[in-house]
């Protein structure tokens, strides 16, 4: 498919625009910190709210440039009201989302004093590379954002505001995260196979690429190929068994539900931490992969910042109860391929949320799925 977007000067309403945002937390907070663009801001409404996810730092932070919003249950109203632009002192390990949100506005801003604004992150930056992702992307369309670590090993940035973006022909590269449901789902197989996934950049910033690098480590066979832009994964979990290990998931939260899984079919223990953050996602994922591997079967020990896995021979099928999580069925589901008895899975069209041609995917690597209505 191929976009054309044409650019304007300026964005404005008679009347407030109103964005339903479901439970994305991406749109929620890219559009929080947009709706200062916007002459009239917008109301921004969804799921989201309903489900009380972190949004306060971010609104907070918008006030210091001249933001003022009206948070209530159901969604946010958000307007400018003043050109100023101070400086930001923001958390980084509640959500990366804050900080991308904060990139993409503040180059586009007017304020009435010129010069660099300052974002400072007060803590440590979960989700990193999800942020870099959002840097090379601005980088691309013309945008100059300095990043810098002070003496405390903590990052700021440093943005010149009232930057214009230049047009260009942009590819938007293939997901890891999406990929990685596949990629695990082939090492897992029981059967001599292997199964080809193409389109991959190695070379585009995104953390998730590290799910090759975790299993070959765990002991998949793995062969990527930098030329083709492909990798190439063998079946046959017997004739390469994985061995649990510790994974660090600071800057990999979105591979957490499919480690999860992984963790489950490798001898010994796999402790998956760092990882906090998840329980502030589409749902507590850390407290759903436990409660849905438990009930195939799987011994999981539940921690503060993640989960402790131990193998486990055989799962038993179930109805998986996703709380309208795609990652959390997409992961399950990988589960269940591999479990002793038939799963059942409600509502799997949460899964178009970031993939939705994964169950026919699994379907062409030979998955049995029967669609009920």
């Amino acid at each position: 498919n191929m976009y054309i977007i044409t650019g304007r000067e300026n964005f404005s309403t008679s009347s407030i625009t109103t964005i339903d945002c479901y439970n994305s937390g991406t749109s929620v907070r890219i559009f929080s910190a947009l709706a200062l663009l916007v002459k009239g801001g917008l109301r921004l409404i969804g799921e989201f709210f309903k489900r009380n996810r972190p949004i306060k730092p971010l609104l907070e932070a918008l006030t210091k440039l001249g933001a003022q919003y009206s948070l209530q249950e159901e969604g946010v109203i958000i307007n400018r009201k003043d050109v100023f632009c101070k400086s930001i002192d923001i958390r980084g390990d509640i959500s990366s989302q804050f900080i991308t949100a904060l990139l993409i506005l503040l180059p586009l801003l007017d304020c009435s004093t010129k010069g660099l604004i300052e974002i400072n992150i007060t803590t440590k930056l979960v989700s990193y590379p999800y942020v870099k992702i959002s840097l090379d992307i601005l980088r691309n369309f013309g945008i100059s954002i300095i990043e810098e670590t002070n003496s405390n090993g903590l990052l700021r940035y440093l943005i010149e505001t009232g930057q214009k973006m230049r047009t260009q022909e942009y590819e938007i590269p293939a997901d890891f995260s999406s990929a990685s449901f596949i990629i695990a789902a082939a090492a897992l197989s029981k059967e001599e196979s292997h199964v080809l996934v193409k389109n991959l950049d190695f070379q585009n910033p995104q953390g998730d690429k590290k799910i090759i690098e975790i299993l070959e480590q765990m002991g998949a066979k793995i062969q990527i190929n930098l030329t083709d832009r492909s990798v190439l994964v063998f079946g046959n979990i017997s004739k390469y068994p994985l061995k649990g290990r510790r994974i660090d998931c600071t800057n990999i939260p979105d591979l957490f539900p499919i480690l999860s899984v992984i963790g489950a079919f490798a001898q010994g223990t796999t402790h998956l931490y760092n990882a906090e953050s998840l329980r502030f996602k589409e749902s507590d994922r850390i407290s759903v992969m436990a409660s849905e591997l438990k009930k195939m079967g799987v011994s999981v020990e539940e921690q503060e910042d993640g989960l402790l896995i131990h193998h486990t021979k055989t799962l038993s099928g179930c109805i998986i109860d996703h709380r309208k999580d795609h990652r959390i069925a997409m992961a399950c589901a990988v589960a269940a391929l591999y479990a002793n008895s038939e799963s059942i899975i409600h509502n799997i069209e949460i899964v178009k949320d970031s993939y939705p041609q994964f169950f026919e995917d699994l379907e062409s690597l030979g998955a049995h799925i029967e669609r009920k209505t």
